[in-house]
């Protein structure tokens, strides 16, 4: 297995990666910018208040995409091992 080889399985798993956890990320900074707007329009400076909402958003994030991140984790897992024997030559 040359360095090419392993370069590109990890570029390859990186962008997927990228791909099952740019749509939380994104949640948890919608979330966090709402949060922060509203905190510093109201004067309150309580640390609770940015991170309960900033959890709950995000935990109701990965509810509702588990389906279409394990799908997507599944046909990456298959395409991975469909191409093996490129990697064992």
């Amino acid at each position: 297995m040359g360095v090419d080889q392993v370069v590109a399985l990890g570029r390859g798993m990186l962008a997927e990666v990228m791909i099952l956890v740019g749509p939380i990320l994104l949640v948890a900074i919608a979330v966090s910018l709402l949060v922060n707007v509203v905190q510093v329009l109201t004067s309150l400076q309580d640390q609770t208040l940015s991170s309960v909402p900033r959890l709950i958003a995000t935990g109701t994030a990965l509810f509702f995409l588990m389906p279409w991140m394990w799908s997507q984790l599944a046909s990456y897992t298959m395409r991975l091992l469909s191409d093996f024997h490129k990697v064992l030559e």
